[in-house]
């Protein structure tokens, strides 16, 4: 994406009043409606709405693609007449628009765009014998903002590179003063590392098939310009676009790898796509590094592939470093962090270190999308002396964002004061090369670099995480799914893992966090589908089989019963759950299950635990309670039921493990197993004001707390229904024109109080938040996030902390008791991604948003949010937080059996340790491949119990570890530590 408006705006006024340059803004004309012509610098609407560019001598176009022609007669100055055929003369404009066409006598002659912003056209030579330019500018603005014409100019550079006339004498003489600011001698030497760059967004203001085309004209463009720019190197990311090309493009992507053989083309590809960083699982983010990495080795073996290149994802979670270290990551480059609106990032190159201790070295790169002015690589340049005290930087030149790439006015411009600065002009001289040779200089300074261990939070687009609700629901959907097939295929001993890359290639950064026009949504919507029901049909297949022992025949139940399959696919601790089923009497081993008829259909009925990876066979009879209207069979038996006390305003309703008041002002107080309180008010859900931002879909304003908007709930909450399995309530309302419902459930031997909000949502520029007022005051909140877990203060002190208003969490946050206090506090656990925010007093979760930019009517529709509230004592970690928000998340597995019993031998997974938990298992062709996190502070030990066993350790890429570590050390984990290793099931375990 492009820079915000203040980037490439320029923060000087160049007036240029050499004899060598020529302003033009005054010159431009703008047809008034009666046909008259006037200055278009300085029109009333400009003056008056955009005063701070009117300032900065801009041209200002009203936003809402609207078009205006400007005018310019152009003749060459008398006394520049006697430089024909020793200067070139060049027309210089910047723009800030959606569309911009020149045209020189009616013909076009150049076009840009957003992203192709800027240009150097050539001035014809007869420009120079007395011929006046008749020149035409069109300019449509975006119709999310103002547009501008940021400069106009001629400025003539030499034919002879040595400059016999002085041509460039002016621009030496801004160089020279630059450099003096900074304190710098205009004799001192450094340099720049120069290598061509084209950033392409997979998709955004485009659809994917529209990216397609512009890789094919990028890459054939960088590649004939290599041809005619004997200098130029030039590196590109992204696997999945280079798998393509090798399979649509073939001739072109043999033409590439010749260029990769001889040094001047430069795969520097990390994760499957420029992924989101923060929005997605564990497991995700391990796929995308392990799917990168494989595939860039099997395809361009010759290089070494250690770098993470993610220049403008929003934001990266504290766990990247263990994960992409375990790929053979070593070094991380980002750009993005520049774009803080409020603390800058203090390092330009330092040590990114994980909670768990893993390293990888961190380069803050230069602007994505640069060009080769002058006095912009000498600024740059000079910044990163003053911030690294080394003398050679790196600079980026390309268009970007819809690629291009460096251009041919670039190489020459490049080139130009490359021989200047041969010449003792004060600008920095340049080396052209790769990538790698350029970090291979930087990685002997490692030992002094300064340590970072923290997530790298982007101070800004915090609206990502709660905008397209529905693109998170695809994804955690998708996730889980592709999880649990490749879970049943190492069970069922099936080779082949699942196909992630429909679900990689959607997590793109401008894709998840639902920043692109409709249409890339409408194109990913069918694929998403298509790969649910696909790795549907692959975990129930190997699912069936596994539990079949590998049989394929007698698939017929017995007609006097109707047995089901359960199935806990997480390796949870063994607690009764409660599933709706059809209705009829359940039976577990001739035992009757305790049964309630449920509102909606069907029976509830109570399951007794699954420990670990495991299943169980429950019978169906159509007896006399197949209507379900009579009494609940084996009520006596219920374990932890749910029981409703009235009282003067409401209901007391709980278990044992969790109470709640429902009262006029809905859930008005919550206690846990302990019986302390921890609400010191009523659920709040809110709604604001949300709008202001330049980048809507990515931002929510600032200041949306101090812009509330009414609410409305209907009477009070209802209850649906009363049993001792399950206890529910319903509670309508509205905000706006927005019809909203809240529905409440209790299950017994449920640990949380389940929510589900349900909006018909037909706002705009609108907030909807939960505010969830704790009790007793926290110090600090903890949530989950990619890679791992990051806690923080609850009272923030420092302009860092107070900028993390707003965060992402992946499945769950939670309070921390302070020091003295009883240990214990409350968590949300969330159903997927979520904007959330904490404070001593209060936990936040901002549920929906309304933008219109890129997509007028991003959120709105029927939205269905779901979440949990779980007191917990003691501390998260031993609470087994994280275990319950998977529970909410990832029901049990339940189907028809084809058949009557179970296959006994199945190599079932126990419950693995309190502090762990999977990030994925794989099958392979002759082994089964599995990776742990210890989410907790102390050592962790992994044992699989005696179906299994632990073969060696491995990295991340399933090569093992050396040395390796002794039979005793195999299963320990460090704190905060991801471990991967390979495993196979014992003789006699596994399924015929």
């Amino acid at each position: 994406m492009p820079e915000a408006p203040e980037v490439p705006l320029p923060e000087r006024i160049e007036t240029f009043q050499s004899s060598f340059a020529l302003d033009l803004q005054p010159r431009w004309l703008l047809q008034r409606p009666d046909g008259s012509w006037d200055p278009a610098l300085g029109q009333a609407w400009g003056v008056r709405h955009r005063p701070d560019w009117h300032r900065r001598g801009l041209i200002i176009v009203p936003r809402g693609g609207r078009e205006q022609w400007l005018r310019l007669s152009l003749a060459c100055p008398p006394r520049w007449r006697s430089l024909a055929g020793v200067a070139r003369a060049r027309l210089v404009l910047r723009w800030w628009a959606e569309a911009v066409e020149l045209r020189l006598d009616t013909t076009p002659v150049h076009r840009g765009d957003l992203f192709d912003s800027a240009c150097r056209w050539v001035v014809p030579g007869d420009w120079w014998h007395r011929r006046t330019l008749e020149l035409e500018l069109r300019l449509r603005s975006p119709l999310h903002d103002d547009g501008a014409l940021v400069h106009s100019r001629i400025e003539l550079e030499p034919l002879d590179a040595d400059d016999p006339h002085g041509l460039l004498q002016p621009r030496w003489a801004e160089l020279a003063a630059l450099r003096q600011r900074h304190g710098v001698s205009a004799a001192c030497g450094g340099g720049l590392h120069v290598l061509g760059h084209a950033h392409l967004d997979l998709a955004w203001l485009w659809p994917v098939a529209d990216t397609w085309q512009a890789a094919e004209r990028t890459f054939s463009s960088v590649l004939a310009l290599m041809e005619r720019f004997p200098e130029l190197h030039f590196a590109h990311s992204t696997p999945a676009l280079y798998a393509w090309l090798q399979t649509h493009r073939p001739a072109l992507f043999a033409r590439l790898c010749e260029a990769v053989a001889a040094g001047r083309f430069e795969p520097i590809n990390g994760p499957w796509v420029e992924t989101d960083c923060v929005l997605i699982s564990t497991a995700s983010l391990l796929r995308q590094f392990q799917l990168g990495q494989q595939w860039s080795r099997c395809v361009f073996p010759t290089l070494q592939h250690n770098l993470a290149w993610l220049p403008d994802s929003f934001g990266f979670g504290a766990g990247l470093p263990a994960v992409a270290r375990a790929t053979g990551v070593s070094w991380f480059c980002t750009h993005k962090l520049a774009w803080n609106a409020t603390t800058p990032f203090p390092h330009r190159l330092f040590r990114w270190r994980s909670r768990c201790g893993s390293e990888l070295l961190a380069l803050m790169t230069a602007p994505i999308g640069s060009g080769a002015d002058p006095l912009d690589m000498e600024q740059y340049r000079l910044q990163w002396r003053q911030a690294t005290g080394l003398e050679q930087a790196l600079w980026l030149p390309g268009v970007g964002d819809h690629g291009g790439g460096p251009t041919a006015e670039m190489l020459e411009q490049l080139a130009l004061w490359q021989r200047q600065a041969q010449r003792g002009a004060p600008v920095a001289g340049q080396t052209h090369g790769s990538l790698r040779a350029y970090l291979q200089q930087l990685e002997p300074l490692a030992p002094q670099l300064p340590i970072w261990r923290d997530e790298l939070y982007l101070e800004l687009h915090r609206g990502c995480a709660t905008s397209r609700p529905d693109q998170k629901r695809h994804n955690r959907s998708l996730e889980r799914l592709l999880r649990e097939a490749d879970l049943a295929r190492s069970l069922a001993g099936q080779g082949a893992g699942s196909d992630w890359k429909p679900l990689l290639f959607q997590q793109f950064h401008d894709i998840l966090p639902g920043t692109s026009i409709p249409e890339v949504f409408e194109q990913a919507g069918p694929q998403v589908r298509q790969a649910r029901r696909q790795s549907r049909c692959s975990r129930d297949k190997a699912l069936i089989r596994w539990l079949m022992g590998g049989r394929t025949t007698g698939l017929s139940p017995a007609a006097s019963s109707r047995p089901w399959w359960l199935a806990q696919l997480q390796p949870l601790e063994s607690r009764p759950a409660c599933l709706r089923l059809p209705g009829g009497g359940w039976s577990l081993e001739g035992c009757s299950l305790a049964s309630q008829p449920a509102r909606a259909g069907g029976v509830w009925v109570q399951i007794p635990g699954l420990s670990g990876v495991a299943a169980v066979q429950i019978d169906q009879r159509m007896d006399e309670h197949a209507t379900g209207q009579t009494c609940p069979v084996g009520e006596e038996r219920v374990r932890d039921p749910v029981t409703v006390t009235l009282e003067e305003d409401g209901f007391l309703i709980g278990n044992r493990w969790v109470r709640f008041r429902l009262g006029p002002r809905g859930v008005q107080q919550l206690w846990g197993s302990d019986g302390r309180e921890q609400l010191s008010g009523p659920l709040d859900f809110r709604r604001y004001r949300d709008c202001g931002e330049f980048w809507d879909a990515w931002d929510i304003a600032a200041d949306y707390a101090d812009h509330p908007l009414p609410w409305c709930w209907h009477g009070r909450p209802e209850l649906l229904e009363k049993g001792p399995l399950c206890v529910s309530f319903l509670w309508r309302g509205h905000c706006g024109s927005s019809a909203v419902r809240l529905d409440g459930r209790l299950l017994a031997g449920s640990r949380c109080l389940e929510l589900t909000v349900t909006v018909d949502w037909r706002q705009r520029h609108e907030l909807l938040r939960l505010e969830v007022p704790l009790a007793t005051r926290a110090c600090r909140w903890a949530a989950d996030t990619s890679g791992g877990v990051i806690e923080r203060p609850a009272a923030p002190l420092t302009p860092r902390e107070q900028a993390r208003w707003e965060v992402t969490a992946v499945s769950w946050l939670c309070s921390v008791a302070a020091a003295g206090q009883d240990p214990g506090g409350l968590a949300v656990l969330l159903d997927g991604p979520q904007g959330v925010s904490g404070a001593d007093d209060r936990l936040g979760v901002s549920l929906l948003r309304a933008p219109t930019w890129p997509d007028p009517a991003a959120d709105n529709g029927y939205r269905r949010q779901r979440l949990a509230l779980r007191p917990y004592c003691g501390t998260w970690s031993s609470a087994e937080v994280p275990a319950e928000a998977l529970r909410l998340r990832e029901p049990l597995w339940c189907r028809p059996a084809p058949v009557d019993g179970l296959n006994a031998a199945a190599p079932w997974l126990p419950r693995i340790q309190p502090g762990l938990v999977f990030v994925s298992v794989r099958p392979g062709s002759e082994w089964t491949w599995l990776a742990v996190q210890n989410l907790s502070p102390r050592r962790r030990r992994l044992e699989l119990g005696p179906r299994w066993r632990l073969m060696e350790r491995t990295d991340g890429l399933d090569q093992p570890l050396d040395p390796q570590p002794s039979r005793q050390g195999l299963g320990l984990l460090r704190p905060w530590e991801i471990g991967f290793w390979r495993m196979e099931a014992l003789p006699g375990a596994q399924s015929s």
